[in-house]
């Protein structure tokens, strides 16, 4: 492992015991565990992707294009479009979101057309929804305070 970094922690119950899964092999996550990053280059990319500097005009709308996705998270009434999902924020408005889970970590983001911007990097999994609620909304409060 290269620099200072977090660790990762998982648990298989919610009251089990945390194991440190830092050291975990991300390849078996495919494609989506290769993704190593910080929370602010997310938020970065993100940006430039829903500012329009990543694609041309009409591969952003076809991205953007999106269909119901109940159960895409805990918040409801989200929409998922080509690898990008639209989640609701309680002040009004929307986000676009992708988020990414692998044993030991968690990652929420979101950019608003507006320029808002948020990313958290969580070093354990939750274990029951009340947790990933909490989650979500630290996104939500980021977004909207």
């Amino acid at each position: 492992m290269l620099g200072p970094h977090p660790h990762g922690y998982y648990k298989t119950t919610p009251d089990g015991k945390e194991t440190d899964v830092t050291e975990l092999d991300p390849s078996l996550g495919w494609s989506a565990g290769q993704m190593i990053s910080t929370p602010a280059d997310l938020n970065r990319f993100f940006t430039a992707l829903i500012g329009g500097k990543l694609l041309k005009p009409a591969q952003l709308k076809e991205m953007l294009t999106t269909v119901d996705a109940p159960d895409f998270d805990v918040v409801g009434g989200s929409r998922y479009g080509l690898g990008i999902a639209q989640l609701k924020l309680s002040c009004g408005g929307t986000a676009w979101t992708h988020g990414g889970d692998i044993f030991g970590f968690e990652t929420r983001n979101a950019v608003t057309t507006d320029g808002r911007e948020a990313a958290l990097a969580v070093t354990a999994m939750p274990t029951t929804i009340e947790d990933a609620r909490r989650v979500a909304k630290s996104l939500d409060t980021a977004l909207c305070s």
